[in-house]
């Protein structure tokens, strides 16, 4: 086994200039082999990246493998490769994200890049790097895919509005260009390897460092056929309920799987042993999970869901149960609150996680009975005063209230609908989506100046002329005395008045939903069965 993972050649070393990766990647002679891991790279690793290559300073070594490739397409960011076959094609083996951050921005194929990821422009007064998300840029910004070619950067400069007013400007654009295609960048290429000897090098470069995840090991040992977490995180993000992260949907594998939390795919002297529809079960395992969030629980998007705990151990849990009574279901989701509430479901530690694991085994209505039993911190429901803050939990706990009032458009009387709200902000969160009122009350951001609308419905909706009826206002915690007020300038007195509505709206929803107050026994068919199984032993 050792001789046959060997390589065969030694290996090459080279440098490559930005401007001949760039041609390569257009002929399609660079490929990503199916076990690397996605494009994860947001906009500001990417201008990162930029401003050092700018700076001269180094940005790391390539690593390539020479295999033959059939024809196919590669995908760098929005750019699009059709490759032809190619004898001696460069599969990267590491290096994909700076590849792609590179061939991204340079070939971006549109003439105005905005919106995603690779949208980079040069700032050229500044010298900066910066992503146009919408609207017009300043007239001093560049795109950067002109200046990855000489003969496209200088019909840009001849179109340019500023091109004879700011001559030094032009000359900050030329250097640009130089400074961008002539940069070296080191590579080694490895030579007539196998695949499961480049699966071994790719584990072993990226483990040797901090950068890879579990999900990225597990993909590069099992993914074949190519990388079946992230596709099954593709169609469970079809459900509406957001896209998982990968390192999330394996975390759910190891406890459908029943794998200890507490050991690692990234464990390099044994690796851990999954059946071979692992992916499959969790896929459909998360599925249940989900459907029991949006339909049980009143959570209806991962944005919303302060704790991941309850989501990777009920992957287990419906896994091993995938249909349960009705009562053993009402108490899963006063568990799933009463965790939130108190916090508890925050300590989501490998021992924890372990402990909790071991409690899923025999009768379903016993397991939802040791769940219950396992929180012990105190139940504290968030007020309408709570500091609005996307990363905690009462946050969360306070918008859940909010879209529990089922929100309307107020120029249609129709449901807010969560698709329409993300297409306006690109890589965003859900809790993005709540907005400010107008000039609220100075250094503070208390959840009763939040809404759930757009900007421009928001003004539509507090507007004392506009048509809006007494629902759609009830729908967003509002009544017309509010809108009075806040009308005639007494910001002060709407705020009061809107905090003591929702006040009572998520002391209202939380009671509900964690059953405060409310009897925890088992239904009486569960009852029975226990009764009937200590009795035949």
């Amino acid at each position: 086994m050792r001789d046959a993972l060997k390589l065969q050649r030694r290996p090459q070393t080279r440098t490559f200039s930005v401007e001949e990766l760039l041609q390569l990647a257009v002929e399609g002679r660079v490929r990503i082999p199916e076990f690397q891991r996605p494009q994860r790279w947001r906009a500001s690793h990417v201008k990162s990246l930029f401003d050092s290559v700018v700076r001269g300073f180094p940005i790391g070594q390539l690593l390539f493998a020479e295999m033959d490739a059939p024809a196919g397409r590669v995908r760098f960011g929005r750019a699009r490769i059709s490759a032809p076959a190619q004898p001696q094609a460069l599969f990267l083996i590491d290096g994909q994200q700076r590849m792609a951050a590179l061939v991204g921005a340079l070939l971006h194929p549109s003439s105005h890049p905005r919106t995603d990821n690779h949208a980079i422009w040069y700032d050229l007064e500044a010298e900066s790097f910066e992503r146009l998300v919408r609207g017009e840029p300043p007239q001093h910004w560049i795109p950067l895919n002109v200046v990855g070619d000489s003969f496209k950067l200088l019909s840009w400069l001849d179109a340019w509005p500023l091109h004879r007013e700011r001559p030094e400007l032009a000359k900050r654009a030329i250097a640009l260009s130089k400074a961008l295609r002539e940069f070296q960048i080191p590579a080694t290429i490895v030579l007539d390897a196998s695949e499961p000897t480049l699966r071994l090098i790719f584990k072993r470069v990226n483990t040797s460092g901090v950068a890879m995840g579990e999900a990225d090991v597990f993909e590069a040992l099992y993914g074949q056929p190519g990388r079946p977490v992230t596709a099954a995180c593709a169609r469970i993000a079809e459900m509406g309920f957001g896209h998982p992260h990968e390192e999330l949907f394996v975390s759910a594998l190891k406890a459908v799987e029943n794998i200890d939390p507490r050991r690692s795919f990234l464990d390099s002297k044994r690796e851990l042993e999954v059946s071979e529809n692992a992916v499959d079960r969790t896929e459909a395992a998360l599925q249940r999970t989900i459907g029991f969030f949006v339909d049980a629980v009143g959570i209806p998007h991962l944005d919303l869901l302060p704790f991941t705990l309850p989501l990777i151990l009920l992957a287990r849990f419906f896994h091993l149960y995938p249909a349960v009574e009705p009562r053993s279901e009402l108490l899963l989701v006063r568990w799933v609150w009463r965790g939130i509430l108190s916090t508890d479901h925050a300590n989501d530690n490998a021992d924890r996680v372990a402990t909790l694991q071991r409690k899923m085994t025999g009768d379903p209505a016993v397991v939802v009975e040791a769940l219950n039993a396992s929180l012990d911190s105190d139940i504290m429901i968030p007020g309408a005063t709570t500091q609005w803050n996307e990363d905690s939990s009462p946050t969360s706990v306070c918008a859940l209230a909010l879209l529990a009032l089922g929100p309307q458009d107020p120029a249609t009387g129709l449901p807010v609908s969560f698709d329409s709200l993300q297409e306006r902000l690109e890589e965003e969160t859900l809790l993005h989506m709540f907005v400010p009122i107008p000039q609220p009350t100075v250094g503070s951001r208390a959840l009763n100046q939040f809404f759930v609308a757009d900007p421009a419905a928001l003004t539509h909706l507090l507007s004392v002329d506009a048509p809006v009826s007494d629902a759609v206002l009830a729908s967003h915690a509002l009544d017309r005395a509010m809108l009075a007020a806040y009308n005639a300038g007494d910001i002060s007195g709407f705020e009061l008045a809107r905090m003591e509505r929702l006040n009572w709206q998520i002391i209202r929803f939380c009671r509900e939903r964690a059953g405060l107050d409310e009897s925890d026994r088992p239904s009486i068919a569960a009852i029975v069965a226990r009764a009937e199984a200590e009795a035949a032993k």
